[in-house]
């Protein structure tokens, strides 16, 4: 599972688009479930939809549901992941405490960098598309429900997402088109994976962000480190007077034009230089490690058949462009919805 032996098969161009499809098609059939529950249970308790224990327990379930098709995928077809999560590449290379330590630091300049445009693009919601400001949350009233979020979002959906996301998706995805395409298009697929209209913004950085990190440290560990301290960090400034002290600048700045232009551009040039720097030069592999060759290997597979070859890449466009595609039409009809 985190090597390749004899008989088994990195992740291609098609099969990492096939796994992304049916990750999806996973969550669409967990999505299906609690809304059956929910609609069911609503008919004696109209909040019940709302209410913070159910909403987190399902947040649980969709992980584990993904985590047991991660497994049962990688049995049943006999592929091996073409990453690994915390050594490199090579067995001998010795692995630095760095890439890890930098994760933290990574998580909270991308939270800088991203607080101001992510509040202003859901001004752009509210306010321009009449998407309600609670739309989408959670209530997190009860010790239990905040348990359960913490469990979610902070240990289980940063493996099993990055492992969908970083770990198969854009690997597969850079084995046929270039680095910074497979950047953009496993970056877009995690963002449409949440169908949320007001995580859009935040979770195509963080997409980015994290297939960055995948290809230069050539490992899951740090990229997962990162996800979570992120969510962990989402968090905080929720549940604590930290969220209030933000609101109370973001107040201010939205009566100063000028300043709030100023301070949005800075934060986020900045966080994204740094996060150049802290990716580019303290996260890269070691020197002499060597990338997987997942291009020969399907090459082999294929027999060296550049017709097959062309039809195994189709297929996983097609492949890629249905489960994206799903992600956006229901992203779109969550949004219509929390308008009517």
């Amino acid at each position: 599972m985190l090597k390749t032996n004899g008989e088994k098969r990195m992740h291609d161009y098609a099969s990492s688009c096939a796994f992304y499809m049916l990750a999806v098609v996973v969550l669409l059939l967990c999505q299906a479930v609690a809304g059956f529950v929910s609609a069911a249970v609503s008919s004696g308790d109209p909040e019940f939809s709302e209410n913070g224990i159910f909403n987190t327990s399902f947040m649980i379930v969709v992980q584990l549901c993904t985590a047991a098709f991660i497994v049962l995928y990688t049995k049943l077809t006999g592929r091996a992941f073409n990453f690994r999560f915390v050594n490199g590449q090579s067995r001998n290379d010795r692995v630095s405490p760095l890439p890890f330590v930098l994760s933290f630091v990574a998580a909270a300049v991308l939270l800088c960098g991203m607080f101001l445009p992510t509040i202003w693009y859901g001004y752009f919601t509210r306010y321009v598309l009449g998407v309600p400001p609670e739309f989408g949350t959670i209530k997190l009233d009860t010790p239990a429900s905040v348990a359960m979020i913490v469990i979610a979002s902070v240990f289980m959906a940063p493996v099993c997402e990055e492992i969908v996301y970083r770990g198969v998706l854009f690997n597969g995805l850079k084995s046929e088109i270039s680095t910074l395409k497979a950047v953009m298009l496993s970056a877009l697929a995690f963002m449409l994976m949440h169908m949320s209209p007001a995580q859009v913004v935040f979770q195509f950085a963080l997409g980015v962000v994290g297939a960055f990190m995948m290809n230069a440290c050539k490992r899951l560990l740090p990229c997962i480190l990162m996800h979570a301290s992120a969510n962990a960090l989402a968090l905080v400034i929720e549940l604590t007077p930290l969220g209030g002290a933000l609101n109370s600048c973001v107040a201010w700045l939205t009566g100063n034009v000028a300043a709030a232009v100023f301070i949005t551009l800075g934060l986020f040039v900045g966080a994204g230089a740094l996060l150049y720097v802290i990716i580019r030069f303290g996260m890269r592999a070691e020197r002499g490690e060597r990338e997987n060759s997942t291009v020969a290997e399907k090459a082999e597979a294929d027999g060296r058949d550049e017709v097959l070859a062309a039809m195994r890449k189709k297929d996983g466009t097609f492949k890629y462009a249905i489960g994206a595609g799903i992600c956006a039409t229901l992203l779109i009809v969550n949004t219509v919805v929390s308008v009517l």
